[in-house]
């Protein structure tokens, strides 16, 4: 299965069935022009449907947002989140105490993190700050890092010390454990077990042409190396994507092709296959089953280019463009806005509206 993946694909991107992803006029988060970095969804409110959080500012103050779906896969009321404007790349949605209700983890650039614990009913309270101000965050990975059944928090600083926060078991993150090398440009962490041991591991995204790397559980010591060794990379993500029984490691790059680094029994991740155009600036990523074939296929964000998805059909990705030419994609997000069963398209455009792109099928041919 993979030699067939690897062989045709190294060959060729062959045709497919193109999916109709359409934005409407009511589509979008808002109407400002704000600097968009992020979004994460989920029921925020617990009535069915889902919502969306967006991080705004980056390095300069804006208060982030919570967005409401109205059940028929449109937001109309909207909320800030907390009484102050920040500089945030991230604003994730995760239950941080146990307590069944979705919680949001907001990742700053220079100013200490935070959290804002909800009621249950989809309003949000801050909560507690973690972290440095002095840490230039730009992602945060939430996964349970010492399995006693808490999300920790592995904070990725570019070009600063990055730190693990385990929590306390009543979503307090005060316990800092640093990791890896404090010259690190990380951008992006993901966290699986990438050889298989039980304990996951962290996956590192890096810039500043640094090589990416892979830190082992439990400890996150021992590491190894992937990727192209200078390469610009933004985000990763991992996920089976030959259907081998082992990760994948899909990772974009700023003006470079972008990557699948296939796991085999080594846990070395050798092989890999080039995908998109090396003139793409492409910041954003996600991987979801687009046209519901049991097969996962990817979407990027890129910087003044049209956004594309690729359609995996077991062998072979095709490419396909989708959106504007004019805006600069920080963050793709997908998910079932509009509750019709299939995965439709959150962009976080920073300078330019947050768009929603519907998925209505394959287009006949």
């Amino acid at each position: 299965m993979k030699f067939t993946f690897l062989s045709i694909l190294a060959i060729a991107l062959i045709y497919g069935q193109k999916i109709d992803f359409k934005n409407h006029p009511y589509g979008s988060l808002g109407k400002d022009n704000l600097l968009s970095a992020n979004t994460s969804i989920g029921d925020i409110d617990n009535d069915g449907d889902v919502d969306i959080a967006v991080a705004n500012g980056r390095h300069w103050s804006q208060f982030n947002q919570i967005f409401y779906n109205d059940g028929s896969g449109f937001f109309r009321r909207s909320k800030f989140i907390g009484f102050e404007a920040n500089t945030s790349y991230l604003a994730n949605l995760v239950d941080i105490d146990n307590d069944k209700d979705l919680d949001i983890v907001v990742a700053n650039d220079r100013i200490k993190n935070q959290i804002f614990k909800n009621d249950g009913k989809g309003n949000f309270t801050f909560d507690a700050f973690f972290g440095r101000q002095i840490s230039n965050t730009r992602g945060l990975c939430l996964a349970d890092l010492n399995s006693d059944g808490f999300m920790d928090i592995a904070e990725a600083n570019r070009k600063s010390q990055n730190f693990i926060y385990l929590n306390d078991g009543r979503g307090r993150f005060t316990n800092e454990i640093a990791f890896g090398d404090s010259f690190e440009a990380t951008i992006n962490i993901v966290a699986s077990d990438v050889n298989q041991d039980g304990n996951l591991d962290l996956i590192l995204a890096n810039r500043n042409k640094q090589t990416n790397r892979i830190y082992f559980g439990p400890d996150f010591k021992d590491f190894i190396y992937f990727g192209e060794g200078d390469d610009e990379t933004r985000k990763i993500v991992v996920a089976d994507m030959n259907q081998d029984g082992f990760d994948d490691i899909i990772a974009i790059n700023v003006g470079d092709k972008n990557f699948i680094y296939f796991g085999d029994e080594s846990y070395q991740f050798k092989s890999f296959l080039p995908f998109g155009r090396s003139v793409d600036k492409t910041m954003a990523l996600a991987v979801g089953d687009l046209n519901q074939d049991g097969k996962l296929d990817i979407v990027v964000g890129n910087n003044n280019q049209s956004n594309q998805y690729y359609i995996n059909n077991g062998s072979a990705l095709t490419m396909f463009d989708y959106g504007l030419r004019t805006t600069i994609t920080y963050g793709i997000t997908l998910g079932d806005v509009d509750n019709d069963g299939d995965l439709d398209i959150i962009e976080a455009n920073s300078g330019s509206e947050n768009l929603i792109y519907y998925n209505n099928g394959a287009l006949r041919k």
